[in-house]
């Protein structure tokens, strides 16, 4: 989200035309068709139920029908999620050598080349 983003809130379409990072959080300000500008925080923007993003591409939308990966894992038991999160870091592990799968973040000593899988 950024300059230029559209949102429909409260059935008004607005548009970002400022971020402003204060000392309570990150804020926006919002211009209407009117030309009307209102300051909101971008948490009451982004978790409200009277704001929905308007996409300006094709891709995953907050209306989707189908549920998204991040949904789906974020209602996973404390559990699931760590062995999900475990074996993504094992594939990983395994086609780059790294469990993060990539050098730039790897632990100490974690390189093993003899894991990888070579292209």
């Amino acid at each position: 989200m950024g300059v230029g983003t559209r949102f429909r809130y409260d059935g008004e379409t607005v548009e970002v035309i400022e971020v402003a990072i204060t000392a309570t959080g990150n804020e926006v300000v919002l211009k209407d068709h009117h030309g009307r500008l209102m300051r909101l925080a971008v948490k009451e923007l982004l978790l409200s139920d009277r704001a929905q993003v308007i996409p300006d591409s094709p891709g995953p939308s907050s209306d989707d029908d189908e549920e998204l990966a991040g949904v789906v894992l974020a209602r996973l038991s404390p559990e699931l999620r760590e062995a999900s999160l475990g074996r993504a870091a094992h594939i990983r592990e395994v086609l780059t050598g790294y469990r993060s799968g990539s050098a730039e973040i790897a632990e100490k000593g974690e390189r093993r080349t003899e894991t990888a899988v070579r292209a």
